[in-house]
């Protein structure tokens, strides 16, 4: 793995993410920073955007085109990692630095052939494998830069819910993935101080989840309501991730037989 990258807010004095991370990770890891707060990382290895407030959806844009030509990771700043234990139990324990050692060069392995990769959510019910193809991700992502489509083919227009987005791009362009079941996070997505919570309000989220369905409405639809989140009523949704990548191979079948 080349390089990881770790966009951060407000949370110069709680780096969840790079600090439950082993020291060889660590040595690969920058954290991505604006600004107005490259002077509170004199401990850690940084690099700095070109500007203030300019949303997690830009941020992730731009550290998609710094890492030209590069194997690389791009992990939120609240997770921390677990790995489950053999034979498909519930049971956890933290990832150590044989395990994260193992995680990095299968991943990079992966990204030979496999355009990009991503962790499962640690708090879902196990496997029982490995690993899973064609699946979601949130919160941590693997890329080869050289295996994906430019910056410039997808749409990055969407302020929050940016992760679900890019994947269904992505899986609509026909580039599959592969999602680590072995190793996991678990992070909190509201509630946290700093980072996305200084500007994310339960109706930008809303707002966006509807935006998500007007641009994906064969994959995402409404699925509920949790209340009390954020003061309100979160309007959650049910993605069908499969779907989008299938459909693809079927597009792209009817092209070549069409042609």
């Amino acid at each position: 793995m080349d390089r990881i990258y770790i966009p951060t807010l407000g949370r110069s004095d709680n780096q969840v993410t790079f600090d439950n991370m082993s020291q060889n990770a660590q040595q690969v890891t920058r954290l991505v920073v604006q600004p107005k707060e490259q002077h509170l990382y004199p401990n850690y290895p940084i690099l700095v955007l070109p500007d203030n407030d300019i949303g997690i959806t830009e941020t992730r844009r731009w550290i998609y085109k710094e890492a030209k030509g590069l194997k690389y990771g791009v992990f939120d700043d609240d997770l921390k990692f677990i790995e489950r234990t053999p034979g498909g139990e519930k049971s956890k324990k933290p990832m150590d630095s044989d395990s994260w050692k193992y995680l990095l060069e299968t991943t990079s392995e992966w990204l030979d052939t496999i355009p990009w990769a991503g962790f499962r959510q640690g708090n879902l019910p196990p496997a029982g494998k490995e690993y899973i193809d064609t699946a979601g991700v949130y919160c941590g992502f693997f890329f080869n830069d050289n295996l994906l489509p430019d910056e410039s083919e997808l749409d990055w227009d969407l302020s929050t819910t940016e992760d679900i987005s890019m994947v269904l791009q992505l899986f609509k362009k026909g580039y599959n993935n592969r999602v680590w079941d072995k190793f996991g996070y678990i992070t909190n997505y509201v509630g946290e101080v700093g980072g996305c919570a200084e500007w994310r309000t339960l109706e930008l989220i809303n707002e966006n989840h509807a935006k998500l369905i007007k641009k994906f409405p064969e994959y995402v639809s409404w699925n509920g309501i949790k209340e009390n989140v954020l003061g309100g009523d979160f309007k959650k949704i049910k993605i069908r991730w499969k779907k989008a990548y299938i459909d693809s191979q079927h597009s792209n079948l009817l092209e070549f037989f069409n042609a």
